[in-house]
């Protein structure tokens, strides 16, 4: 499945997009961080690279479990940040399980 982190937009609590700027790190680069640093799976590291430079990345179903599985185990990853990570790949399983219906 082809991934995107940089497509996940976050909101505050009041339903506005958070904004990063260069004092705060993006989402897509906390995620790759934590694959880079975490991963149990080896072909991850080169997945968490091009996510850090901001590219789409092909994923198989193992390989999105396991980021989810990290994403939770880590106390950094904000409880909003994963809602809105784990809502993007939900949404990006279910466009993946329609086209297989097809």
């Amino acid at each position: 499945m082809k991934i995107d982190l940089t497509k996940v937009k976050t909101k505050d609590i009041d339903g506005k997009p958070i904004k990063y700027d260069e004092d705060s790190m993006p989402l897509h680069k906390h995620i790759a961080n934590i694959l880079y640093r975490k991963a149990r799976n080896l072909d991850l590291v080169d997945i968490a690279m091009q996510i850090n430079q901001g590219q789409a990345v092909e994923m198989s179903k193992a390989d999105i479990a396991e980021m989810r599985s990290l994403i939770n185990e880590q106390n950094g990853v904000f409880s909003f940040a994963r809602k809105a990570v784990f809502e993007y790949l939900d949404k990006i399983e279910e466009a993946e399980k329609k086209k297989k219906k097809k």
